[in-house]
């Protein structure tokens, strides 16, 4: 089979081409307009300067429409790559949940998969092709000057390398620290300024919400300093290059006087002689900037690896198993042995020595003290955690199926799922994308939410606000309540989703949720007895061996939030 050629690599080359036609086009324009003012002078006939000035649109013309078409495809090739990356990375991300992202805060994460993937996608538009271009653009400057003067080719191209090589290791030696601290600082930021929006009333209410705004201030003048090195270092290789330039010029002149005054060069052709030195550097004095490019989107790159490279809590096997839940249909039956489970980075099992054993469509409630590993029960059975034991879902252990899998058939309804800051319809879409209106509303009556919807003024097109604002902590545990139904998966983990309610309303609702659970496996994880009639048995789990007396107290405090 052939292999299919790599379009994204087909555009960069593309572009590179039409970019370095722009530029060539840019030499010609002042090159054959010097010599048409020049020749212009002497007012020769009008047929003479024909050729001159029709070159001079097309190269006019062509310069605008080549370094727009150029525009077109390098940025179309570019975003392409974005789009993978981030693609990439977001998947990436989506295998190491929940487990393996602690090791990262929230807002350094935001940074890498923003900023840094951006960062990446600039090396080639900012990088790469200014470089091609200018290799390309100096070369036919050498030639063209050359052919006119070999003494004034000479020193032009000793001026272009000498540009080309220093400007741009000025501009990385100065900046080489710069850019790596802005790639910290800048996740830095994100990270306070996400505390700053999302905890503002916790921290006004604490009285340390001057604190947190100076923390910020700080990081943001950290930052500041950090690009302003980065643009000293940047306008120091500019400085290089335009000293070259004037050498350039200089010496053009420096050898043309002479050889018009000996007859051995054209008067006409002097004007020539001294423009194309400007003409040549144009797209060399990008090249610091370039350079400085390439080193952030290393530094960007080099912080995307990391994530690339952070092993996943639970991988998928190599040749996983096709899920068939119940050979019989309906859900699968569930069987726990000697189960235990150890979060990444902690020193002791969560869950040690556990058994259950779980009957095709029964209803389970499991109840323990904090910290006794309820809720890492509720990520074992999702797949996000590696156990040791059995964990076996319809007689296969759950270690050899995809996670995915896993997750198509198991639902989970978190303690502190996320709300989205959209209506209450595409919060519930969530779950199933092809739900219909009413569908929507059965699953929040199942929820419990029904005289709640029945006061909104807006019904499904409420919006929830940032995070969930809008609702109070009960209500937004029910509305995940509905998501979890309405995606109708055969085995469902409700993981303490009535934290926030009070018993009275808790009991109601679990009592109205029972209908939409007929004929499922549940696992009820919560603190509280439930009312008879909601479950059909309770097992209770107990913490761990506790750590000795004296262990430290970091040891002590890793258990609660593990429960």
């Amino acid at each position: 089979m052939a292999k299919r050629p790599n379009t994204i690599a087909l555009r960069l080359v593309l572009g590179a081409v039409l970019g370095s036609l722009a530029q060539l086009s840019a030499l010609g324009l002042l090159a054959v307009s010097a010599y048409l003012i020049s020749r212009a002078w002497e007012q020769p006939p009008i047929l003479y300067l024909m050729v001159a000035i029709t070159s001079v649109r097309a190269f006019g013309i062509g310069r605008g429409v080549l370094r727009y078409a150029e525009r077109l495809v390098s940025h179309d090739a570019a975003f392409r790559g974005l789009e993978r990356l981030r693609v990439a990375v977001w998947r990436k991300l989506v295998r190491l949940a929940p487990a393996g992202l602690p090791v990262w805060r929230s807002g350094d994460l935001q940074a890498r998969l923003v900023d840094d993937v951006d960062g990446t996608g600039d090396r080639w538009l900012r990088g790469t092709l200014p470089l091609a271009a200018a290799v390309i653009t100096a070369a036919a400057a050498v030639v063209i000057q050359s052919a006119i003067l070999p003494a004034a080719g000479a020193i032009l191209a000793l001026a272009l390398l000498a540009a080309a090589l220093a400007g741009p290791a000025l501009a990385s030696w100065s900046a080489r620290y710069a850019l790596r601290a802005t790639a910290a600082e800048r996740g830095d930021l994100t990270e306070n300024v996400r505390a700053c929006l999302h905890g503002r009333e916790e921290l006004v209410a604490a009285g340390t919400d001057a604190v947190a705004l100076e923390r910020a201030l700080a990081g943001d003048e950290r930052l500041r300093r950090a690009h302003a090195r980065i643009a000293w270092s940047a306008g120091l290789g500019q400085a290089a290059g335009l000293l070259a330039m004037a050498a350039a010029v200089t010496g053009a002149l420096w050898t043309g006087i002479p050889a018009v005054a000996d007859g051995t060069l054209d008067g006409v052709l002097l004007a020539c002689l001294a423009l194309v030195p400007l003409a040549a550097f144009e797209p060399v004095l990008a090249l610091p900037a370039a350079a400085q490019q390439t080193a952030a989107a290393k530094e960007s790159g080099r912080r995307l690896v990391e994530i690339t490279r952070e092993p996943e809590p639970r991988p998928d096997p190599a040749e996983p198993m096709d899920f068939e839940p119940n050979p019989l249909g309906g859900p699968p039956f569930i069987e726990i042995k000697r189960l235990s489970v150890t979060w990444p980075g902690a020193d002791r099992p969560a869950i040690e020595g556990f058994d259950l054993k779980i009957q095709p469509g029964e209803r389970v409630a499991v109840m323990g003290p904090s910290g006794s590993g309820k809720s890492t029960l509720a990520a074992a059975l999702m797949g996000f955690l590696p156990y040791e034991g059995s964990l076996r879902f319809g007689g296969v252990e759950l270690a050899e199926y995809d996670g995915d899998d896993v997750r198509r058939t198991v639902g989970l309804c978190s303690q502190d799922a996320h709300v989205f800051d959209t209506t209450l319809a595409e919060n519930l879409r969530l779950a199933r994308t092809s739900a219909t209106d009413d569908e929507l509303v059965r699953a929040l009556r199942w929820a419990g939410l029904r005289d709640w919807f029945d006061g909104l003024d807006l019904g499904l097109q409420t919006p929830l606000g940032e995070h969930g604002r809008a609702v109070s902590g009960g209500e937004r545990g029910r509305i995940a309540l509905a998501r979890c139904l309405l995606a109708d998966r055969e085995v469902l983990v409700l993981d303490e989703f009535d934290a926030h309610l009070d018993a009275a309303t808790a009991e109601r609702v679990l009592r109205t949720a029972a209908a939409a659970l007929e004929g499922k496996t549940a696992v009820i994880i919560t603190h509280r007895p439930l009312p008879d009639g909601v479950v059909d048995r309770t097992v209770h789990l107990r913490p761990p061996v506790p750590a000795p007396r004296d262990a430290p107290l970091s040891a002590l405090l890793d258990l609660a939030p593990r429960g």
